[in-house]
């Protein structure tokens, strides 16, 4: 009895798991779909005519490559850091052996100046060739424990020294890495500048092509309208995947206790004039390029990729019809599928797209709808 009930829950066990890396494997199936549905749905927004078109596609182009160059570039920049901590430890370790090896040193010159001693004091001679005695017997140990332990120490600093000039080796190698990685970092620091200085041209351009033919209201207004649609369709794609939210709070429940997803001045207000009668969804908060964009609460990243009139742009869906935009990023960090917690770095600030101030574009959206960010805000 006792057997078939094991083997029933071993079974149970081994179900179990091939249920869940079933469940796991349709999971990252629907996610598969769910990219290739927004790639193919961003081409479609993204889609324009003639001069424009071919425009549009150069500033995504160069988009896409300052934000692979800006991952790059962090990554280096955390391979250098990492680097750094190597070798202050390595330092800390050699300064320690320093100070052991001049310590034992120390011993070993009183222990030698013994030694010299007690080879040289008569009396010791004479008790030494008179050995009936009980104290010629006790210096005679106490002469071969001086020599015992002058050797030990001997060796042991040896052993240190060599340990020592493998530390050196250790942190020269470490340094001569940390020179190259630091010389790829201004190498593709540069990239990015010359591509930056490409994209200005390549924007300028843009823009007076889209004025010989359409007012910046009107252009304003067709971004937005892609904006919906984009979000309509995330919102149906991911109707199917399973929701997780965990121990943590629910969206609604969060007013007035978010992040900033940067730190920074918002220079855009919410319903603010772009540019004719069109207004502001949400707000620009300026900062440097390359800032850290963090997520302002727990969820789920639906869009991670470049669109018209919003350049890199990021959307994470928190439930219950709430979703977070993160526009105009430099860099993204993030992927579609993953899940992120309140804070975590998700994106680097910067100007992608159609737009003069460097920083990240921020809405909230419930329903699809617009709302005031600031009193989100703690």
């Amino acid at each position: 009895m006792v057997r078939f009930l094991f083997g029933l829950i071993l079974a149970w066990s081994v179900m179990a798991d091939a249920q869940q890396d079933i469940d796991e494997t349709a999971i990252n199936q629907q996610l598969a779909d769910i990219k290739l549905r927004l790639k193919e749905l961003k081409t479609a927004l993204n889609q324009a005519e003639g001069e424009e078109a071919k425009l549009l596609k150069e500033l995504e182009s160069q988009d896409q490559k300052i934000n692979q160059q800006g991952q790059l570039i962090r990554d280096l920049t955390a391979k250098i850091s990492t680097a750094e901590q190597q070798i202050e430890a390595l330092g800390k370790q050699i300064a320690v052996k320093h100070d052991s090896i001049s310590d034992q040193k120390n011993q070993m010159a009183e222990l030698l100046r013994l030694h010299i001693f007690i080879n040289h004091d008569r009396i010791l001679k004479m008790m030494l060739l008179n050995p009936g005695t009980e104290n010629a017997e006790i210096t005679q140990h106490q002469i071969k424990y001086l020599q015992y332990k002058l050797y030990d120490l001997i060796k042991s600093i040896a052993v240190q020294i060599k340990q020592l000039e493998q530390y050196q080796a250790q942190i020269q190698q470490q340094k001569s890495a940390l020179e190259t990685q630091e010389q790829q970092l201004k190498s593709e620091q540069e990239t990015m500048l010359e591509q930056k200085r490409q994209r200005a041209v390549v924007l300028a351009s843009l823009r007076e092509t889209i004025k010989g033919y359409q007012s910046e209201n009107e252009t304003l207004s067709k971004d937005s309208q892609r904006l919906n649609q984009l979000l309509l369709q995330i919102s149906q794609y991911l109707d199917d995947l399973p929701e997780d939210l965990g121990a943590n709070t629910s969206f609604a429940k969060l007013k007035g206790k978010l992040s900033q997803p940067l730190t920074g001045k918002i220079i855009r207000s919410y319903r603010s004039l772009r540019a004719g009668y069109s207004r502001w969804d949400g707000v620009v908060i300026g900062n440097q390029a390359g800032e850290n964009v963090v997520a302002t609460a727990y969820g789920r990243v639906a869009f991670a990729d470049w669109l018209r009139g919003y350049g890199l742009l990021i959307v994470i869906d928190h439930g219950d019809d709430y979703m977070t935009l993160y526009g105009h990023n430099e860099s993204v960090l993030v992927d579609v599928g993953d899940w992120v917690q309140a804070d975590q770095v998700i994106a680097t600030a910067g100007n992608s797209g159609n737009i003069d101030p460097t920083g990240v574009y921020f809405e909230i959206r419930k329903a699809a709808d617009p709302t005031n960010p600031v009193p989100w805000f703690r």
